[in-house]
């Protein structure tokens, strides 16, 4: 790695997001549960979250 990339690499955190978890554990339970209706809902949470919380783009 060149000091420009090394510059640029994104960094990996050192805590996971509490939030994060959250909504993949919700969204998990509901794909066990057959309800698509529901992880459909919180896949859109998680991008949300994501631009939010997370600052992406």
């Amino acid at each position: 790695m060149n000091e420009e990339t090394a510059a640029t690499a994104p960094v990996k955190a050192d805590r996971r997001c509490e939030g994060c978890w959250d909504i993949k554990r919700k969204r998990g339970r509901a794909l066990e549960g057959g309800d698509m209706q529901e992880a459909a809902a919180l896949t859109t949470a998680m991008g949300v979250h994501l631009r939010v919380t997370h600052e992406y783009p």
